[in-house]
This record gives structure tokens, sequence and C-alpha cells, in this order.
């Protein structure tokens, strides 16, 4: 790798890395705490959706390998991937609606949506292993539902 790609990169992940650490001219009865959950609950639904993201592309790739038994099961297995995609784009639009604001109402319709991709999830990944015949198949959907959940399970933390 060349010096510049490399240093290029690291700038990139170090510039990620760093969230809101103090914050100045708050609003009346907002807190500097609300203001960090709530940048990090915004960073948890980021990586969230990453993994959203990299669950859908091994969904299609599994279909390119003729993973799922039948088109039916596919077709749920994006289905349940796209319903998963609106409740994160459900909850950061909701969190855009109130910027640096994260109080107890805030958490608690958070948590309700990512409650709700919980469950999509593990349907996800009931469904989806019924079909799938190669171990290796299923280990790759598998992985790929569990990096979700991880992403999920971290957001659901800060919501509480």
């Amino acid at each position: 790798m060349n010096r510049k790609l490399a240093f290029f990169l690291c700038l990139l992940a170090v510039g990620c890395s760093a969230r809101v650490k103090n914050v100045t001219n708050l609003p009346p009865g907002v807190t500097q705490q609300e203001v960090i959950a709530w940048d990090s609950e915004v960073a948890a639904l980021h990586k969230a959706a990453a993994a959203t993201t990299a669950l859908r592309q091994g969904v299609i790739g599994l279909e390119h390998a003729n993973a799922f038994p039948d088109t039916v099961a596919y077709v749920a297995a994006l289905r349940a991937v796209a319903k998963i995609d609106q409740a994160q784009l459900a909850a950061s639009d909701y969190l855009r609606q109130a910027p640096q604001h994260f109080g107890q109402p805030q958490k608690a319709k958070v948590k309700g949506i990512l409650d709700a991709i919980s469950a999509e999830l593990q349907t996800l990944n009931v469904q989806s292993m019924a079909g799938i015949k190669n171990a290796d198949h299923q280990k790759q959907l598998t992985t790929l539902v569990s990096d979700v959940t991880a992403a999920v399970d971290i957001a659901l933390a800060l919501a509480k």
C-alpha cells in the first residue's frame, strides 16, 4: 500500500472514531449528557446500517450462489432486510427531528424501533436457515445476521 493511501486511511479512521466530548451553548433544558448520548446513538445506528448493507449484499450473493431453495425464500430474506432498513431509517429520521437531544421519551421511541429490528433479525435468521442446505452458506448468513444483531444490541444498550 502506498504511503499516501495509508495516511488517508489512518486519518479517515481517526476522524470517524472521534465523537462528541464537550458541547457548549446548550439550549435550555438540554444536558451535555443527552447530547453525548444522542451522538452515540446516531453513531450506533450508522454502524447498524453499514452491517445491514453487508447483510443485503450477502443475501444477494447467496442467491447468486444458489443457496436459497427457491425464489420465495430469497424474496422473503430480501423483504426482511428491507424491513430492517426501513426501521433503521425511521430511527435515524426520528433522531434528526430532535438533534442533540436524547432524553427518556426519545430513548423509548428509538428502543421500540430497535426492538422491532431485533425481532425481524430473528425471523430472518430462522426462516432463511430452514431453506439453506449448504453449511458454508448457512455460516455466511449467520455471520452477517450476527453482525447486524451486535450493532443493534449496542444501539439498544444506548437507548436504555
